[in-house]
């Protein structure tokens, strides 16, 4: 996974965006992987100096100044926050373009930009079956429908690490001669047997994510009539 800066300071927490300035700026300063910050260094310094002055024009809690005073308070902070945005963009191109497809060069050039960055995220693998996988009756449906149910695979990271699911149908109860019928994003689907006879299927649902098709689910049989 690429890494990217991530900057998640509030904009209201004024001394914590202070902190991030000055952190940025001791990294950065005399940094040979960003020999040129846009914008310049003494730019982001004077946008911390100006949330210092505001932050003590302000006051303290039980002690605040004027309204006018918090909102040339915010005004500065808004600035200093842009300000670092801008560089976080710098250190991200500069990055870009020394690393190239190199992630692991990449991150380790931004962990000098006092910045802080996304953790990329692990390898999935493949996924385990799908759990709780059954047909649901309900009044809402026809007799000649069925709908089927499940929960994502228990090993599953993070929720989009599953691509889709693959439902596969057959006349009988082996696997390898099924057929896939649908493929879809959601935890659910809605067969219907328009075939005009009685059909007695098997299902079974494939979780896939870029590691490709997972295992394969146990198989739910059920009879649907035809209308």
């Amino acid at each position: 996974m690429k890494p990217i800066i991530v900057i998640k300071v509030n904009l209201r927490a004024y001394a914590k965006l202070v902190s991030l300035g000055n952190r940025v700026i001791a990294s950065l300063t005399g940094n040979a992987n960003y020999t040129t910050p846009v914008p310049a260094l003494t730019v982001l310094q004077a946008a911390i100096t100006d949330v210092e002055n505001a932050i003590a024009i302000w006051g303290p809690k039980g002690n605040r100044g004027s309204h006018s005073d918090l909102l040339d308070l915010r005004a500065k902070a808004a600035t200093l926050a842009q300000t670092l945005k801008s560089i976080s963009q710098y250190a991200m191109n500069t990055a870009q373009t020394a690393a190239g497809s190199d992630y692991t060069a990449m991150a380790a050039i931004l962990g000098t930009s006092g910045f802080d960055t996304l953790t990329a995220r692990h390898p999935q693998g493949l996924l385990q079956a799908v759990r709780n996988f059954h047909a649901a009756v309900s009044p809402r449906y026809n007799p000649n429908q069925v709908k089927l149910l499940w929960r994502k695979p228990l090993n599953v990271i993070v929720v989009g690490n599953v691509k889709s699911y693959n439902i596969m149908r057959g006349t009988t109860a082996v696997f390898s001669a099924a057929v896939q019928i649908a493929t879809t994003t959601k935890a659910k689907f809605v067969d219907t047997n328009s075939t005009g006879a009685v059909q007695t299927w098997f299902y079974w649902v494939v979780p896939v994510n870029t590691a490709g098709d997972g295992a394969v689910s146990e198989v739910v049989n059920v009879s649907l009539f035809s209308m």
